[in-house]
């Protein structure tokens, strides 16, 4: 299997000679951008319907290799290509594996999905072809238009699926700060309510987890937020009210992850600056770098950003789980 794997995504180009390469693919291989020894991803499918993305989201991983990522645009001949790449599974056999849609821009933004209707016309050749892929993950900050009944209904007949929404704050003033472009809180909730009507099975994404106040004085000598020129962005009650919201209505989970701030190529250079001071603090003055982003200390964020929240999970019949143990345990 895996040798066949490697075939298709290194054919040969077919519009021209040259070295062989992946991205003149739709369905491509997920890329954690991670060492697959510590983040077993295995063998999965992702597929992005669209390239860059409205919501402007100043801490997406997305940065670091998209350029001019708020800037939307279509995939000319997206779904030929796609038609084309799905004669080539099931030529070669290679699934089922898990698919996963889509990981670096949101597949429902508007306008551009109102405008070309790639995703669903992604999710009706997918349904056509349901015996290549395991499972079906749509990820998005944009649940009212999953919730249409168009997009829910094909949805329903991809079954084993779930749509993963992020809301990754309670405040629609923080949100606007570091989600621009991105629907508001209270449409988010309405579509995770009205999906949930629809008996669509839905995870709570509350990513990225910010730091929190008080700081600990092990790693930060001081235990503002605002000694580092930041915001207060995320309360523990905020998130207790998202948690409270996903358990009446029913989703599956709660997954967390702690901020990492992107630092690649295309990433902001504002957003870094804001967050520099913070990151640097706790390891002499120069941030943690790992896969492009700076990254917080792995006992902060294991014990205090995300203990804290699976606490929390706890107290509302929750499961919280991590990016990492969701994705490894998606098959």
């Amino acid at each position: 299997m895996v040798r066949r794997w490697v075939q298709y995504l290194y054919v040969w180009p077919r519009t021209k000679p040259g070295l062989p390469r992946l991205n003149h693919h739709v369905f491509s291989l997920y890329d954690p951008f991670a060492k697959r020894t510590t983040f077993p991803a295995g063998l999965r499918f992702c597929v992005n319907s669209h390239v860059g993305c409205a919501h402007s989201c100043q801490y997406c991983y997305a940065r670091n290799y998209i350029r001019n990522p708020e800037m939307p645009r279509r995939k000319e001949g997206f779904l030929a290509s796609a038609r084309r790449d799905i004669r080539d599974l099931n030529e070669l056999k290679l699934g089922p594996v898990p698919l996963h849609i889509s990981n670096s821009t949101d597949p429902f933004q508007e306008p551009l999905e109102r405008d070309c209707a790639h995703t669903l016309g992604l999710l009706n050749l997918v349904r056509a072809n349901r015996q290549l892929f395991s499972t079906v993950t749509v990820l998005t900050k944009n649940a009212r238009i999953v919730a249409e009944p168009e997009y829910a209904g094909a949805l329903a007949s991809l079954m084993p699926c779930q749509v993963e929404v992020s809301v990754a704050f309670y405040d629609e003033t923080h949100m606007r700060t570091f989600e621009p472009g991105a629907p508001s809180i209270a449409s988010r909730l309405d579509g995770i309510a009205r999906l949930r009507h629809a008996n669509i099975p839905v995870s709570l994404r509350i990513d990225p987890l910010f730091p929190r106040e008080p700081l600990p004085g092990a790693l930060w000598p001081k235990p503002r937020l605002e000694d580092y020129g930041l915001k207060h962005t995320q309360s523990l009650d905020e998130i207790e009210a998202l948690i409270r919201f996903a358990s009446q209505v029913g989703c599956q989970r709660v997954i967390v992850s702690p901020l990492k701030v992107p630092v690649g190529r295309y990433a902001s250079r504002a957003f870094r600056d804001t967050f520099k001071e913070l990151y640097a603090a706790p390891f002499g003055g120069r941030p943690r770098t790992r896969s492009f982003a700076w990254r917080l200390s792995d006992e902060y964020a294991r014990e205090t950003l995300i203990g804290e929240v699976s606490a929390l999970g706890q107290l509302h019949g929750m499961r919280v789980v991590t990016c990492w143990s969701n994705l490894v345990g998606t098959r």
